[in-house]
């Protein structure tokens, strides 16, 4: 059984670090395109297994472009995976040209929920008045749970803009962006495909992003890493 790592063009020299399980890499080829593999067996989620498939990704990264595989994509042997490069292969060199010389990077948006309620109860006057009127009162349970309900929908109304406005000004130093929904207190796990010489402008809108809005959102931004986002 073969571990899938990533499929490059067939001119790429392969990586040098030791693959899942400690196992060599190298390269099986068929036309334009090559994979770079290693042997494998019982296949699991280890984390120095994990750690390995990243070691081979980031190599891979470093000397070409790649298109990276999900940890624990295996095939039978070569001849299989051979048939597949050969029956995707306008698909996979369309994906090496939209990539090409390109990194991913990623920005993960968190709210930080008590201060984004503070913020909503103090930017409305309405809602401001509500909350103090029923602060240490002994108001009716539905009255309490309805004002909740507001500053709940008010909480998720303010999230949003934030994230129109953050979506707006990556979109602007990047070639691509793609944001997915996360799990809380995430908003949105946003993606950019970009060229190295889009880097330090990107860097500078994350930062005038955190500048911004940091008091209510935490940015988690990490890269560069291979296209995982934009692969599919």
């Amino acid at each position: 059984m073969l571990c899938v790592y990533g499929v490059v063009r067939s001119a790429h020299p392969g990586v040098e670090v030791t693959g899942v399980q400690s196992q060599p890499t190298w390269k099986v080829c068929s036309g334009e395109l090559g994979a770079i593999v290693s042997e494998a067996s019982d296949l699991l989620a280890r984390r120095r297994d994990v750690e390995a498939h990243l070691d081979v990704l980031e190599q891979a990264l470093d000397r070409g472009d790649v298109l990276p595989y999900r940890f624990g994509t295996v095939v039978d042997d070569a001849p299989a995976l051979c048939g597949v490069l050969e029956r995707s292969a306008s698909h996979y060199l369309d994906l090496l040209a939209r990539i090409g010389g390109r990194v991913q990077m990623t920005v993960k948006v968190v709210r930080d929920d008590d201060e984004s309620v503070r913020t909503v109860v103090t930017s409305d006057p309405h809602l401001r008045q509500q909350v103090s009127l029923r602060r240490g009162s002994a108001a009716a349970w539905t009255d309490r749970v309805a004002l909740g309900e507001r500053v709940a929908a008010a909480v998720d109304r303010l999230s949003q803009q934030d994230l129109e406005l953050i979506t707006h000004r990556l979109a602007t130093t990047a070639d691509a962006i793609e944001v997915a929904p996360a799990q809380p207190p995430a908003i949105a796990s946003i993606a950019l495909l970009a060229r190295p010489d889009q880097l330090a402008e990107l860097d500078n809108a994350v930062a005038s992003l955190h500048d911004t809005l940091g008091q209510r959102m935490r940015f988690e931004y990490a890269g560069p890493m291979p296209a995982y986002s934009f692969v599919s």
